[in-house]
């Protein structure tokens, strides 16, 4: 174990990714601690990448960027990159939740306008940009990009899977090409259009079609014209805002404006269930695979939920996190977890009465024996009856 790191606790894995990632105490200080998944803690490849990965962040200094604090070899863990810990939520979060406002939004657009162009001009390419990338701080609302390199699953023999769940990557990544800073600005205009389909910043979808041409020479040259773009249409609808204010605010007041707050909490409301009853159906979806995933395979394995069900229960929660600071969606994201757990208990319970009934019924031993003789034509439930009895008896550790 480091000496430098203490208080090492599981945060959040990757589902198709290669990471995992920790909360840690470092150096007196709370951190983020990346690691590889502890499958592949001896790839050569992913440990060259996440080594690539801090001596690509560590070289940068931004305000909005997230800090690369050292690289460590952990026992148990294998190498690490200890990152500065930000409190708050990504802007995925936000946006589906609908906690930010349409300045807060623009803020945070020109926030990551500032650190994408510091990167550029030191010739770093994100390559990953996308809402979950990019964490806003809790108490000023400041974006900070994390996560600066390729992407975690390979072009070359995941392509498909790469399109599918990653629509902010630019095509010509995708096609294996090398990027250039209209890879980034092609990611950045996928996260307007993201937040655009949410009924926010409505008036910047034009400049979300400039940035998300096929055709990189289509596109902005760089990230400091769509910063200009966004700056300006800023200041003008402050200025038309402003006029429209100071004309009709009285009689906006009196009839308008207590109908938008409605509409707006009514939106939020259907954009927040819609996000809800997506994480209910996945959750389902993923039962079954879970249950094949800790299927019981021997007697000899005890029925409790192996050690390995942390992380993935780790995980789940998180993806529910969003939903625990409403009191209407806290209980039924509650119960669906415990639903889930009983769900994957249930089937390692089945899945060990079977395999008991089996070795039982084949079983020639004096106890089996004695159990069988005294039955005539047993129910399957008289017969798992005899087999509990039977396996306590002969089967003491």
């Amino acid at each position: 174990m480091s000496e430098n790191l203490s208080n090492i606790k599981p945060f959040f894995t990757s589902t198709h990714g290669n990471s995992r990632l920790f909360t840690a105490t470092y150096n007196g200080q709370k951190v983020i601690v990346k690691t590889l998944k502890a499958e592949l803690a001896n790839d050569a490849t992913c440990k060259d990448h996440l080594k690539k990965e801090y001596e690509l962040t560590s070289e940068l200094s931004h305000r909005n960027i997230r800090k690369a604090l050292g690289f460590e070899n952990v026992e148990g863990l294998g190498d690490c990159i200890i990152f500065e810990f930000i409190e708050g939520k990504s802007l995925a979060e936000h946006v589906r939740v609908g906690t930010l406002n349409e300045k807060q939004i623009k803020s945070v657009l020109i926030d990551i306008c500032d650190g994408l162009n510091y990167m550029h001009q030191r010739g770093i390419i994100h390559c990953d940009l996308k809402p979950e990338n990019i964490m806003i701080t809790a108490n000023d609302y400041k974006a900070k990009i994390i996560d600066i390199g390729l992407p975690e699953t390979e072009y070359k023999t995941d392509r498909e899977l790469l399109i599918k769940e990653n629509e902010f990557i630019a095509p010509e990544l995708i096609k294996g090409e090398e990027g250039d800073q209209r890879s980034d600005v092609y990611s950045l205009g996928k996260i307007i259009e993201f937040i655009v389909e949410r009924n926010m910043l409505s008036q910047f979808s034009s400049v979300a079609t400039h940035c998300t041409q096929f055709s990189r020479e289509q596109r902005f040259n760089s990230i400091l014209d769509v910063k200009s773009v966004i700056t300006k249409g800023f200041s003008v609808f402050k200025i038309v805002l402003l006029l429209l204010v100071l004309i009709g605010l009285g009689v906006a007041a009196y009839i308008y404006v207590p109908k938008i707050i409605e509409r707006n909490k009514a939106e939020k409301a259907e954009r927040l269930a819609v996000d809800f009853n997506y994480q209910m159906d996945k959750m389902k979806a993923e039962t079954n695979t879970l249950c094949e995933k800790y299927k019981l395979s021997s007697l000899d394995e005890p029925i409790a939920l192996p050690e390995a069900w942390k992380e993935d229960s780790v995980r789940i929660s998180q993806q529910l996190t969003p939903f625990m600071e409403h009191d209407e969606l806290k209980p039924q994201a509650l119960l669906a977890l415990q639903n889930q757990r009983e769900a994957i208990a249930q089937s390692r319970q089945h899945d060990f009465d079977a395999l008991l009934m089996t070795e039982f019924r084949q079983a020639t031993d004096s106890i089996a024996a004695t159990l069988k003789a005294g039955t005539v034509n047993p129910t399957d439930s008289l017969m798992l009856v005899l087999a509990n009895k039977w396996f306590q008896q002969t089967h003491k550790h």
